[in-house]
């Protein structure tokens, strides 16, 4: 075994490891189990049993922790967070690209014919609340500038790389709108509903409708996901659809994927939406950086804009995972963030005290900065459901005909009981034998992946007979 990421050989947890090897079972045991959760790094410990009913209609023990190391069962978090756990958030984001894609090229409930339905890949971002480090195309920062008014020159003369920390910092802080920036994340999925009404009008004038008319027959299915920048707002990046509303599924409408990239872009330029607060008289609107473009009709095409909008799914507030979890009374003195980051967290606190505001509950969302919500939302007729995607994994693991110990529970009710007993590995040692699994895990698929691509790429070609046919 080789030593994680980030773990020295001084470092190693020596003796919980070798407890764990000579625990009932060892380490076989142990890395099945995790293997089981996923390799998950912080699973859910479970203390219970499976029953069934039995030919008598008694209920049969099918299954028991007891029997498991430590006598529980190990159960993956979940989570979609990268920077919390890797493995389940890679699960999140396959689901995310299944749901993405059902709706571009059929599967999982949707028609195959879905595919004739024109679609773009639209990105609308925050506008400025003030000048920030950066990498422009060409290298350069801010070269030139004026002088703000509490003194400083708003002016760069570097180059940064995309790991530089100074990357979306604000060149004078005291200038930033830091409230406008809270305000904006906290109202962008209004912004963003009035955004596809303004677009859906702009579509129907395009193609000659009057907005009644537009309404009736057409509708704007998507999937929409919300990254955050290095400044600490949010963009969004979203898989646009039009349908016939009524046959959402159903023939396509007469529409070009141009008609509709050009009506989305329209919109973003003219949409606003009222900032929170009763007694605001601003009004929301999007960045001046806007980019639609048509999704194409090859099936690559529909991949990879899935795929695009699926890995924004995982990411979080920050790219360190600092903000991953809620405060409960303010902004930690002791988290480590980064200046920018923190004046954001404690503005959104700050502004959740204010009674005007109460309503955006902006406490409870502090750690996104005043972003509220999901991080990925879709419209009901769009695709299938994350819910729908659990289900069928877990409907095919039950067609399999096995418990977590290889007993047959088909076509028998089953019921489990279940108490909880706490998250993570029990000690250092076990989460750095799982850390491990979960390598070799990854290293064997990205293996298997290569000898794949190795093989198409070498396979002979079919041989053809005088007439031409293999």
């Amino acid at each position: 075994m080789t030593p994680v990421a980030g773990t020295t050989v001084g470092t190693w947890p020596l003796e919980e490891v070798v407890a764990r090897l000579r625990s009932p079972g060892g380490y076989p045991s142990f890395a099945e189990r995790v293997r089981a959760a996923g390799c998950c790094r912080r699973p859910v410990r479970l203390s219970g049993q499976v029953t069934a009913t039995g030919p008598t209609s008694a209920p049969v023990v099918v299954f028991d922790t007891a029997t498991l190391p430590d006598r529980v069962l190990l159960k993956a978090c979940g989570t979609r967070r990268e920077t919390l756990c890797p493995p389940c958030a890679a699960v999140y984001r396959a689901d995310a690209f299944a749901l993405v894609v059902a709706g571009l090229r059929g599967g999982k409930g949707i028609p195959d014919d879905i595919t004739a339905h024109p679609a773009v890949l639209a990105t609308f971002t925050a506008p400025s609340f003030g000048p920030v480090h950066r990498r422009r195309a060409d290298g350069t920062c801010h070269p030139t500038g004026r002088r703000c008014p509490h003194g400083r020159a708003l002016v760069c003369g570097r180059r940064h790389n995309d790991r530089d920390q100074l990357v979306g910092q604000p060149l004078c802080p005291d200038c930033y709108d830091y409230e406008g920036a809270v305000l904006f994340n906290a109202g962008v999925s209004e912004l963003w509903r009035r955004t596809t009404i303004y677009a859906l009008r702009e579509l129907g004038r395009l193609i000659g409708m009057s907005v009644r008319q537009t309404e009736r027959t057409l509708r704007l299915s998507y999937v929409k996901v919300v990254e955050f920048q290095r400044r600490g707002s949010v963009h969004v990046h979203a898989v646009v659809r039009v349908d016939h509303r009524g046959d959402e599924h159903g023939s396509p409408p007469t529409v070009s994927g141009e008609l509709l990239a050009g009506a989305l872009l329209a919109a973003a330029r003219r949409v606003s939406a009222p900032l929170p607060g009763p007694a605001s008289t601003a009004r929301l609107a999007w960045g001046r950086q806007a980019d639609v473009a048509v999704i194409g009709d090859n099936d690559d095409g529909r991949r990879r804009a899935a795929a695009y909008t699926a890995k924004y799914a995982c990411k979080g507030s920050d790219a360190d995972g600092l903000l991953d979890h809620r405060f409960r009374a303010g902004v930690p003195h002791q988290l480590e963030l980064p200046a920018h980051l923190r004046a954001l967290a404690e503005t959104a606190w700050r502004l959740g005290d204010r009674p005007d505001l109460g309503h955006l509950r902006l406490h409870l969302w502090a750690h996104t900065c005043g972003h509220r919500g999901h991080f990925l939302t879709k419209s009901r007729r769009y695709s299938t459901t994350f819910g729908r995607l659990r289900a069928d994994r877990q409907r095919w693991r039950i067609e399999q005909g096995h418990t977590e110990e290889g007993g047959d529970v088909r076509g028998s009710p089953v019921m489990g009981h279940w108490r909880f007993e706490g998250t993570g590995y029990r000690s250092t040692g076990d989460a750095w034998l799982a850390a491990n699994i979960a390598e070799a895990e990854r290293l064997g698929r990205r293996a298997a992946w290569e000898d794949r691509q190795w093989a198409s790429a070498t396979a002979p070609a079919p041989m053809l007979t005088s007439d031409g046919d293999a």
